[in-house]
Order: structure tokens, then C-alpha cells, then sequence
């Protein structure tokens, strides 16, 4: 009974999104509220959640730049990262750093 009344409470509290329902969003053409508001929508795990980084601009102590993508995006950035490097270690695989022989 208490694990009927707790799913069904976790249900209410979680926002139902259908797969087809939404519009892939463009987090940079749209303002911090408008994130907020999009993301009240969907749950953290989706492909639209926005995620936004800040990092340090490159130069500066206290400038920030902030970078707002979806999961989605997130993911296809780490795959192309993580596939740039595997290619330039296989590039570089087997030739040596010492010339002299």
C-alpha cells in the first residue's frame, strides 16, 4: 500500500514528457528564463534537458563564459571529442619521439 501511494505520488511530482512531444530547443537563442522554464518540463535524464557550464575565459581571472547545451549535445560533443583524440593517437601510434639512430 505505502509503495503504491509513493509511486503515485513520484509520478504527480516528475513531469510527463511524450517522446514526440517536444521540439529539440536551441539553448543558445534562448534566455536563462526561458531555459529554466523548458527545463520545468522535462526531467533531468532527457536528450532536451539544458545543462549550462560555466568555465574560465581564457585570459581573464574573473570572466566566465557560460555554455548552455542539451544532454544530446553534451554527448555528441564528448563523442567527437573523444574520437578526435583516439584518431590522433592511432596517427601518432608507433612512431617514435627519438629521430637519432
Amino acid at each position: 500500500m505505502f509503495a503504491a501511494v509513493f509511486l503515485l505520488v513520484a509520478a504527480q511530482a516528475a513531469p510527463a514528457v511524450a517522446a514526440g512531444a517536444l521540439d529539440e530547443p536551441d539553448p543558445k537563442a534562448m534566455s536563462m528564463a526561458e531555459i529554466k522554464a523548458f527545463n520545468a518540463k522535462v526531467p533531468r535524464g532527457h536528450p532536451y534537458f539544458i545543462r549550462c557550464v560555466k568555465t574560465a575565459a581564457v585570459g581573464s581571472l574573473v570572466a566566465r563564459e557560460l555554455s548552455c547545451r542539451t544532454n544530446e549535445q553534451w554527448n555528441k560533443a564528448d563523442r567527437v571529442g573523444n574520437d578526435n583524440a583516439r584518431d590522433a593517437i592511432e596517427h601518432f601510434k608507433g612512431k617514435s619521439a627519438n629521430t637519432s639512430g
